[in-house]
Parts: structure tokens; C-alpha cells; sequence
């Protein structure tokens, strides 16, 4: 199946939004259980911060998770999906995303600091809806 880049775009950054948040899940597995500890972790994050293509390091680290167990990978979020019973917050007209746009991750404000990115330690960028 030949893949548009705008489909690979999103599919890495709806990659990167799953490692971001599960960070530390991520690292205690793959230093539990992980050949090279968490090396493929911190070398993805390394590349984010640098805001070089994370895409050859994420494949790296997707290799690593599923030889420590990990049945999915980095691809392991259902995307699109709320839990039966739950629904996303209503935003009050702003939202919360990547603050280097690498990231399809977001969130609601729920006060007046801007929660930090888990890779690069910048406050997520606020954006009106």
C-alpha cells in the first residue's frame, strides 16, 4: 500500500502524541525489559528537541517495544475513540498542542499555566479553536 505523505505525517505524529503521553510507562518497560534499556526512548526525544525527523528513531523505538513485549508499539493508541461512558472535555474556546507542532497530541486548559511538553520541557502552545 503506497502511503500519501500527508497520511505518513499524521500517522508519525499521532505516533510521537502516544509516546509523549506514556513516557515514563515506555521507559520503565523498555528499561525492564528493553536490550538496549531505554537508549530508543531518549534517542527519539534527543530528535524532537532537536527538530530533526523523528521518523527513523521512532521506528527504531517501535522495534524495541515489541521485542520487550509490547504487542503494538508505538502505534498502540486506539485513535479517534472515547472509552464507552466517557467523552472529551468541552474546550472554553482555546486548546492546548505541541509547542513544535511534532505532536497531534492536545488538551483542554483547566487553569492559567500552560501545562510542559514531556519531551521538550516548553509550554504547550495555546491555540483559539
Amino acid at each position: 500500500m503506497i502511503e500519501a505523505n500527508g497520511d505518513r505525517d499524521t500517522r508519525r505524529r499521532d505516533e510521537v502524541a502516544y509516546v509523549c503521553g506514556r513516557l515514563d510507562r515506555i521507559r520503565a518497560d523498555l528499561e525492564a525489559h528493553g536490550a538496549d534499556g531505554a537508549a530508543p526512548l531518549e534517542d527519539l526525544a534527543a530528535a524532537l528537541r532537536a527538530g530533526t525527523d523523528p521518523t527513523a528513531r521512532l521506528d527504531a523505538l517501535h522495534e524495541a517495544l515489541l521485542a520487550a513485549g509490547d504487542a503494538a508499539g508505538v502505534g498502540g493508541g486506539a485513535r479517534g475513540l472515547d472509552p464507552i461512558g466517557t467523552s472529551a472535555p468541552v474546550p472554553d474556546a482555546w486548546v492546548l498542542l505541541c509547542p513544535t507542532g511534532q505532536c497531534s497530541r492536545y488538551s483542554w486548559p483547566d487553569g492559567p499555566e500552560a501545562p510542559r511538553c514531556s519531551i521538550g520541557d516548553e509550554p504547550l502552545r495555546r491555540e483559539r479553536l
